[in-house]
């Protein structure tokens, strides 16, 4: 029984550690001032699909980066990390982990890796 509950708790504390990582990384990864910003990303997709945010964009880089103001792409970055830093401890401390949840954790999470480009 304790080695079932290390494993669960261990499951659960990982997306604590990735969103964690994403707030102190991506402003010098994929920020406004990043090795790859992600708002040159953005563009370049926008521009190869016609200047226009449509569902082949939406498909080929689907993030919820599309549907915010990208004048402040750094804070987005971190709105979107502490957002899912704060559902994922949720989840860790209270051990309510439903549908919804996890589906918000996963889309935060694609969100930011679909922006980051290949080193």
């Amino acid at each position: 029984m304790a080695g079932l509950l290390l494993t669960l708790l261990s499951l659960f504390s990982l997306p604590v550690v990735a969103f964690l990582v994403a707030f102190h990384q991506n402003k010098q990864l994929i920020g406004d001032r990043g090795l790859l910003p992600c708002r040159l990303y953005l563009q370049s997709v926008q521009r190869h699909f016609g200047g226009r945010v449509s569902w082949d964009a939406l498909s080929y880089a689907p993030t919820v980066l599309w549907l915010l103001d990208w004048s402040q792409m750094d804070a987005n970055l971190d709105a979107l990390a502490l957002l899912g830093l704060g559902i994922s401890s949720f989840i860790l401390v209270s051990g309510c982990a439903n549908m919804v949840l996890m589906a918000a954790l996963w889309v935060l999470y694609m969100s930011l890796v679909n922006v980051g480009q290949i080193w």
